[in-house]
């Protein structure tokens, strides 16, 4: 690997603006930034791990970029619950709509539609649609759809991880209790269960991006001994690196980055066990082969 201009620029500065009477400007507190050059630097990787709920773990050889001993990600699975309206209506009045769903504000929420003689199920359900989207409550933990008479709520995951690129849906488990029940005036099916189209299963594990001991083209790196290494929490939980030596039992708040840089900081930790809870990490280091 050709690398140039390896390097890790350190400071802690700030601007202060002084009160005193008839004194003007402003003053620098901190030094200024340092620079510390890797000019023998022939190895830099990245690994990228993303942690769902449960604090899952993995094991990242510094050495190598090697992941190993990882709790196995599972993607999950959003629920699916459709209602089916049945009946034109031979009267006006209101549909309601009662959702069912465990842990959410006012289960069961009831919520009135109104709608108009004649109106069939096609019609219906798209007021009753429109209805469900509109309530702030369901808004927020399902997403609204479905077409003619289908009512369709689908579980939003209960945290979504990304770094802008890349995105990882913390779906939730499988509520048994989820129900839409329909009811309204003359002509309108009443209907006091809904269809569990998609039964909903948890994400879990670590999803690790490279890790695979190569480089970014693909080449695979020698055994290095790091100069830098970059920990940075890219989530909003805490999470926790253990190498048993200088990193043992070292914690990064969410949004947190910890340097080390220059000599070969990290000689000894070979092997670094990492948990995490519902954030993401990326590792990068610089290192000599």
């Amino acid at each position: 690997m050709n690398l140039a201009n390896s390097r890790a620029t350190l400071g802690l500065t700030t601007k202060a603006t002084p009160t005193s009477t008839a004194v003007n400007g402003s003053v620098q507190i901190g030094d200024n930034p340092q620079t510390i050059t890797f000019p023998d630097a022939n190895v830099g990787y990245s690994v990228r791990a993303f942690f769902a709920a449960g604090a899952p773990t993995f094991n990242l050889a510094l050495t190598t970029g090697a992941t190993t001993g990882s709790t196995a990600f599972v993607t999950g699975v959003a629920q699916v619950e459709t209602a089916t309206a049945a009946g034109t209506a031979t009267a006006p009045g209101d549909v309601t709509v009662t959702v069912t769903s465990a842990g959410m504000t006012g289960s069961p929420l009831a919520v009135t539609v109104p709608i108009l003689n004649g109106d069939t199920a096609s019609v219906w359900a798209g007021k009753v649609r429109t209805a469900l989207t509109a309530n702030a409550t369901i808004a927020a933990r399902f997403t609204v759809s479905g077409t003619t008479t289908s009512i369709i709520l689908t579980r939003k995951p209960g945290e979504v991880l990304t770094d802008g690129v890349n995105t990882v849906n913390l779906f939730v488990a499988n509520d048994s209790t989820l129900n839409i029940a329909l009811a309204g005036p003359a002509g309108v099916t009443t209907a006091g269960t809904s269809a569990n189209t998609t039964a909903g299963t948890v994400t879990s594990g670590v999803y690790i991006l490279d890790g695979d001991a190569k480089d970014f083209e693909g080449v695979t790196i020698p055994t290095c001994v790091p100069n830098a290494v970059l920990f940075a929490n890219g989530g909003t939980t805490a999470l926790e690196i253990d190498g048993g030596g200088t990193l043992a039992n070292l914690d990064i708040e969410g949004g947190s980055s910890i340097l080390f840089a220059g000599g070969n900081v990290l000689t000894g930790e070979t092997a670094l066990t990492i948990v995490g809870s519902s954030t993401f990490l990326t590792v990068t280091v610089l290192a000599e082969a």
